[in-house]
């Protein structure tokens, strides 16, 4: 900020012209008791400098005129010697540091004026910035030296944690490096960047902001600093995804169609004709073998056409009041049965909540991530499900595994149709159970914490929730 003399303290409004006038008399007065020729007209400059604080633009030069007024006056009143040097010198001298004293302040005045009308126009720039973005700056080595109100709110952390602090506090490893590594080299050689960006709240959140990033150059034609003002567009991408699945899921309910009228029929037929080939087969022969393989592979064919059928038609959800603790009691029982469950522990963990949802829909979704769970495990370990009370008027049901957990790289994956890691299966029971879930009102996600495992949290509203 530039220097100003009206923040020091000054006589301000009807009390500086009243000073202004004293202090002229007085040095009128002073003037006339001494000899002619003397410099003591020279603190009418005093005077002249008040106009420093004066909000009123003529001053300097309105005093200026009358200290050079009250000088001759002076002169003429006690001129004796008019060729006097100190006379023929001084005077004309005085009256020349007057005008120009008046008109260097005037103009400082003005400039001062010019200034503050800048410095106000960009505080309001700034206020509209700070209120529709998100603002941070860094130095040239990425270091953060200011975030805005914005900024915190979104992120998370206080502005003691971000300051001196670097970006990655908040990457959330979507991007890869090659990314991230040209976004450096543009802003590097001085070139605007804007790109879209996804970063990782304190809480753990995603959240996508719209990114342009402008550097500041020195003299020397180098950045010295970087200010990055971004937009929160985390609605407008869920948006697009929802446009995409929703896209997605037309293609797949059409070629669902075709494979449940195209495909299942034969399968039937073929199905039926190997169960009446085993019938007429001795149990020790070696070809019944291949037959109930045949079996089974059409009915994973099968399963894998209701399974298509389900995602992308599912039925809408027969709501009730459901206790859960039955529900996992019942789930459990059926893992243990299962190959993948056997060896494994189970507990239930948590009160007995009561949820509004559908109980068969309910079932195959715990069932489905339960199963997964075991599958993970590989015949050692834990499984926990635990009940909660959520905010909202919301139950959460947390299935937990002491496993190896889920690899970063494939984490996001894991809901999209068709991905899986597994030898066999069709990618889908984790796209379906997330879809039963959203058709509750509910949410569905996974978490991998850091001392090992893998947490699915599901949330389904309760007695008093949405629904």
């Amino acid at each position: 900020m530039p220097l100003s003399f009206r923040h020091l303290a000054a006589p301000r409004g009807r009390a500086l012209p009243v000073l202004g006038l004293l202090l002229t008399a007085l040095i009128f007065a002073i003037d006339l008791t001494v000899p002619v020729g003397s410099a003591i007209g020279m603190l009418y400059v005093g005077v002249i400098l008040l106009g420093l604080w004066s909000a009123w633009l003529p001053f300097p030069l309105v005093a200026a005129y009358g200290a050079a007024a009250l000088v001759l006056v002076d002169l003429y009143a006690g001129w004796d010697d008019h060729t006097a040097p100190g006379v023929v010198v001084n005077y004309p001298l005085m009256i020349l540091v007057f005008i120009f004293s008046a008109l260097v302040v005037r103009r400082f005045v003005m400039l001062e004026r010019q200034a503050g009308a800048h410095l106000e126009q960009l505080g309001d720039f700034k206020r509209a910035l700070d209120a529709a973005a998100i603002v941070a700056i860094t130095d040239v080595r990425g270091r953060i030296t200011y975030v805005n109100d914005k900024f915190i709110e979104i992120s998370g952390y206080s502005r003691d944690e971000l300051l001196g602090q670097d970006h990655r506090l908040i990457n959330s490893g979507h991007h890869p490096a090659e990314f991230i590594s040209e976004l450096w080299r543009t802003i590097a050689r001085g070139r605007v960047w804007h790109g879209e960006i996804r970063n990782r709240a304190k809480s753990g959140h995603l959240y996508w902001v719209d990114t342009t990033i402008v550097p500041f150059m020195s003299e020397e034609g180098k950045p010295y600093q970087y200010i990055a003002i971004r937009a929160d567009i985390t609605a407008r991408k869920a948006a697009e995804e929802t446009l995409t699945q929703q896209a997605a899921l037309a293609r797949v309910g059409q070629m669902a169609a075709v494979l449940a009228h195209e495909v299942r029929n034969p399968l039937a037929g073929i199905r039926g004709a190997m169960q009446v080939l085993m019938g007429r087969r001795k149990a020790d022969d070696p070809e019944r073998t291949v037959m109930q393989e045949i079996l089974t592979r059409t009915e994973s064919l099968n399963d894998l056409i209701n399974d298509l059928l389900l995602f992308a038609r599912p039925r809408p959800p027969r709501i009730a009041e459901l206790e859960l603790a039955p529900v996992v009691r019942d789930v459990f029982a059926t893992v243990r049965q299962d190959p993948a469950g056997q060896g494994l522990e189970f507990e239930a963990q948590g009160p007995s909540l009561v949820v509004r949802a559908d109980a068969d829909l309910t079932r195959a979704t715990v069932l489905n991530l339960v199963l997964n769970a075991a599958q993970a495990l590989q015949g050692s370990g834990r499984i926990t499900v635990a009940t909660a009370v959520a905010p909202g008027g919301m139950v959460q049901v947390q299935v937990r595994d002491t496993g190896p957990g889920i690899p970063d790289e494939i984490r996001e994956q894991i809901f999209e149709p068709f991905f899986t890691t597994k030898a066999r299966g069709g990618g889908l029971g984790l796209p379906i159970a997330q879809r039963t879930v959203e058709l509750h009102g509910g949410t569905l996600a996974v978490t991998c914490p850091p001392e090992g495992g893998t947490v699915f949290t599901l949330t389904l509203p309760g007695p008093a929730g949405p629904g």
